[in-house]
């Protein structure tokens, strides 16, 4: 990777003529802009150069008003890119591969580049700096000679780049911008948050904002099947081609010693700058995930609606933290982000989506001219699955609820083909209703026939030509089946917990919206589990429309080093060790998108006692400055807690969770144990179960005979009688599902009890 900032601010790395070169105005025709080559010098000793060797350049439109003289929109065209011999030899993206054939003049087109005022109502008369895409490497390479591995092409974007800013001077040295908007589509998008700060420092005087359209890009898991393993990768695979040679700013640089690939990765490339930042990118955006093996054109698996769903994740919780900036309310960046499956085609000025009613160019004004008016940052919240926004724009999308989902699952098996297919598809669906009815459509069946016969929603919007498998979907029970009530445990004055709370972990995560949708209020998660799982749950709580104070929320704050976890320590280690308990417990707060969470879990003893004292202290502060409404520790025993509460402490913990179940209530180093259990209410202290259906005992609960027969007895499932045990106990229950029939099972479970001599014939197991 190459760190030099580049030639045009004095480093040693220039080599661009400091000679003054007067420029003249080209002509232009109205609309169009004019083409000046760069200089032989800047091709030959600066390495400007396309993919073909051939010298770059670059368009340049004026305004026609003085007022607006110093006015610049700058835009990097996109155009894919290339990673292997054999793509390279064919690439032939952008202004294509050489500069041979590029016109005198071109009209601009659309959005920002508009000349339009009806379309293009704010920077329609500005300077128009456009810079075409020949160089195959998303606008970063470096490099001043061929790539032999990668064909003989010359990857030289950031070169290109930096020659077009020492021509301007030289073509047109009276400009001097005072306002500049940095913008670009795609693989522009990706050149533009890379050199941000690159323009800024060209132009010191002027205000430079950059507005990248699907530039957003790779996410924390790189293909389908690290997802669904759980692997988690490299963040050296995540960056650009190595073989490019790509430009890495030197605040990027400094920000990650000795790990520059990270500067090519969004996820951690925008922590770096300084210029502020307006992302326009599509929740699920069908470039990357296609580039991350996932092909959303064709019949989607169960495995690719969750790598779809860890997709939006990613971006979600990334896009959260671009807008909070670390907790910053003065934050300087925004983004728009429509749930929609598509890549670039609908982040335009008009094409784009409406969210919550309001268009992505007056968020993007609001944001660029501070003037208010419109949110800066706004994000479909609309579920897991691309579901499209508010009107006002092609969106491409799926059905986003379970009935829904289920009913054009069978839709595509019955009709196969004939999807957007008008009479033909109406005569095959029509006499289908008799099925579809049994398969949960009813009422909504004839609407979804003709959503799917005729290829589209209401509002304009296109759905893509996609299946969601039946395998995929459990249909939710209808909403005739009454569930019971809910009970509760006092954890702390004024501080109501349910019995029961669903849990979830990143290689298991669980479908927390379902679990809000069939009357569960709390919700179980920790740092640990991964950012994505936070947003996941932050997400489906944003969503659920449900009052903060009738949901119930857990989290955990690592400690390491530890005794126990230390597998787990490694990967905290890396990305939170400088950080204390308290910071940690915010950015937990942060990722979950609420100001106060309502149990503060410590997930574990340190590796000492003292440590463990020092570390719970601060979670005694978190509460104490309002930002849990109580603090508690897991995974401690009897003699742990004995030596806590030694130490005087100042909030006592109001909950200890550790693994308990049928199958394992005797293992005591982790308080798996009775004498755990005693403990606690010794200590006044509620006692909660994670794997309540004995996962984690070494015994096959669900299928033992004993458990079968009292199952059997009650006309109930043996996962209800396994937590029926726990939760008859006084014992707060952490289940975790991602089916919403076995979410509804388990709030169901307290429709019944169990008799004195089945809990003692279930505990002898």
């Amino acid at each position: 990777f190459n760190t030099c900032a580049g030639g045009l601010f004095g480093h040693p790395c220039t080599v661009a003529s400091s000679r003054d070169i007067r420029g003249t105005q080209p002509e232009q025709s109205m609309g169009h802009a004019s083409l000046i080559r760069l200089d032989a010098d800047l091709v030959t000793s600066a390495g400007a150069r396309c993919l073909d060797g051939s010298g770059g350049g670059f368009y340049w439109r004026a305004a026609s008003s003085a007022q607006n003289g110093t006015k610049l929109v700058v835009f990097l065209q996109g155009g894919g890119e290339c990673r292997s011999a054999t793509e390279c030899a064919v690439w032939d993206g952008g202004a294509g591969r050489g500069s041979a054939g590029w016109p005198k003049t071109k009209r601009l087109g659309e959005d920002e580049l508009s000349d339009d005022s009806s379309v293009n109502p704010h920077f329609h008369d500005w300077n128009k700096l456009f810079v075409p895409y020949c160089s195959a490497d998303m606008h970063s390479g470096t490099r001043l000679t061929p790539s032999h591995a990668l064909g003989g092409g010359y990857f030289a974007g950031h070169n290109l780049i930096n020659a077009t800013l020492a021509q301007l001077r030289r073509s047109l040295p009276a400009l001097a911008p005072s306002l500049v908007l940095l913008s670009g589509s795609s693989a522009g998008g990706i050149g533009v948050l890379l050199h941000a700060d690159y323009f800024a420092a060209a132009w010191p005087a002027a205000t430079v904002k950059a507005a990248p359209a699907a530039g957003f890009f790779y996410p924390a898991v790189s293909s389908e099947r690290d997802f669904i393993n759980g692997d988690a990768t490299p963040a050296r695979r995540l960056g650009l081609a190595a073989e490019w040679a790509p430009y890495v700013s030197p605040r990027c640089a400094a920000l990650y010693p000795g790990e520059a690939s990270k500067c090519t990765d969004a996820a951690f490339a925008w922590r770096a700058l300084a210029t502020p930042l307006f992302v326009r990118e599509n929740q699920y955006d069908t470039a990357k995930l296609a580039n991350c093996g996932c092909d959303a054109s064709a019949a989607l698996t169960a495995n690719d609606t969750s790598y779809l769903r860890q997709w939006g994740r990613w971006v979600r919780g990334t896009l959260r933290d671009l807008g909070s900036d670390l907790g910053s309310e003065a934050t300087p960046h925004g983004y728009f982000a429509p749930s929609c499956l598509s890549h670039a085609a609908n982040l335009g000025w008009s094409a784009a989506p409406l969210i919550r009613g309001v268009s992505m160019l007056d968020s993007l004004a609001a944001w660029f001219f501070e003037t208010g008016g419109a949110p800066a940052r706004l994000a479909d919240d609309c579920g897991e699955l691309p579901c499209g926004g508010g009107g006002g724009g092609s969106c491409p999308h799926l059905p986003q609820d379970p009935l829904s989902r289920a009913c054009v699952g069978r839709l595509a098996e019955l009709c196969h083909g004939l999807r957007g297919r008008g009479d033909a598809c109406d005569a095959c669906l029509e006499s289908h209703v008799h099925d579809l009815e049994a398969h949960g459509c009813p009422s909504r069946g004839r609407p979804l026939l003709r959503w799917y016969c005729g290829g589209g929603g209401a509002g304009g919007h296109h759905v893509c030509d996609v299946r969601i498998g039946t395998n995929d979907v459990a249909l939710l029970p209808p909403p005739s089946e009454a569930l019971p009530r809910i009970p509760t445990v006092t954890i702390a004055p004024g501080v109501e917990m349910p019995l029961i709370n669903l849990g979830g972990v990143h290689s298991h995560p669980s479908n927390y919206s379902a679990w809000l949708q069939l009357g569960g209020r709390g919700l179980d998660t920790a740092m640990m589990y991964g950012d994505d799982v936070q947003v996941q749950v932050g997400d489906a709580v944003a969503a659920s429309g449900l009052p903060r104070e009738e949901l119930f929320l857990t989290s955990k704050v690592p400690c390491c080093p530890a005794e126990s976890f230390t597998s787990w320590c490694v990967w905290y280690d890396k990305e939170y060790k400088d950080l204390d308990a308290y910071t940690r417990s915010e950015i937990d707060a942060r990722l979950l998108g609420v100001g106060r969470v309502d149990l503060l879990l410590l997930h574990w003893p340190c590796a000492t006692m003292e440590e463990t004292v020092a570390t719970y202290r601060s979670l005694e502060r978190f509460a104490l400055d309002g930002k849990a409404s109580a603090i508690g520790i897991s995974n401690f025993n009897a003699s742990a807690i004995d030596a806590l509460f030694a130490a005087g402490l100042t909030v006592p913990p109001a909950v200890n969770q550790v693994g308990f179940s049928i199958g394992g209530h005797s293992e005591s180093r982790l308080g798996r144990d009775l004498d755990t259990l005693r403990k606690c209410r010794e200590k006044g202290i509620a006692f909660s179960a994670y794997s309540p259906l004995g996962g984690l005992s070494g015994v096959d609960v669900l299928h033992h005979p004993r458990v079968l027969k009292v199952a059997a007895a009650h006309n109930r499932s043996a996962a209800q009688v396994a937590l029926r045990w726990v939760t008859q106990q006084g014992v707060v229950a952490v289940s975790a599902s991602s089916n919403p029939a076995h979410l509804a099972s388990d709030l169901g479970s307290f429709s019944f009890n169990l008799t004195g001599a089945e809990m003692k014939a279930l505990a002898e197991i």
